[in-house]
């Protein structure tokens, strides 16, 4: 697969309720978290958004898409497909900062493009940082409509390509949800 086969999106759009402040301009490295994992996916994406709520787009300088439901990542990830609806997505969510090149390139190299999505497993599914194959928006979509919310319930519902984590590569995908 080539990165013309994959657009990117940085899930930013939350409420940061744990954190406090929005986790997406905290700098990990030297630049906001929300440039620094735009910029890793580019490396990797055809083309990379942020997906923002309506109350951040007026602070953002990179291409995004309005999630203007903000219930949660789900509606980012339906926003973005609803934008562009004939690609798949490489997602990330903008609190790991943890996330390198390594681990998406090894998640690219093992994507399955006929199932749902492909995604790590630590102990559990992580679905915020997964590549949602164009096929499965139309169930996608099915789900948020009938009152379901959960991106993770989603996959595991589904038949995904699943690649285990050790330890030490799954702490590579931890979030940072608050400032303690």
């Amino acid at each position: 697969m080539s990165k013309h086969d994959l657009f990117g999106l940085v899930l930013i759009g939350g409420k940061s309720s744990r954190m406090g402040a929005d986790k997406s301009l905290i700098s990990y490295h030297d630049v906001t978290q929300r440039d620094h994992a735009f910029h890793l996916l580019e490396k990797h994406c055809e083309k990379v958004f942020l997906s923002c709520n309506p109350a951040q787009k007026t602070d953002i300088n990179l291409p995004y898409i309005e999630d203007q439901l903000c219930e949660g990542p789900l509606t980012g990830i339906i926003a973005a497909h609803e934008a562009f609806p004939d690609v798949s997505w490489l997602v990330i969510a903008c609190d790991m900062p943890y996330l390198d090149d390594q681990l998406l390139n090894q998640l690219i190299s093992m994507r399955v493009t006929h199932k749902a999505a492909t995604c790590f497993k630590k102990s559990l599914i992580e679905p915020l940082c997964a590549i949602w194959e164009n096929s499965c928006f139309s169930d996608l979509t099915a789900y948020y409509k009938s009152g379901q919310k959960s991106p993770k319930t989603f996959l595991d519902t589904r038949d995904v390509k699943v690649i285990e984590l050790s330890d030490d590569e799954g702490e590579k995908l931890r979030n940072i949800n608050s400032s303690n």
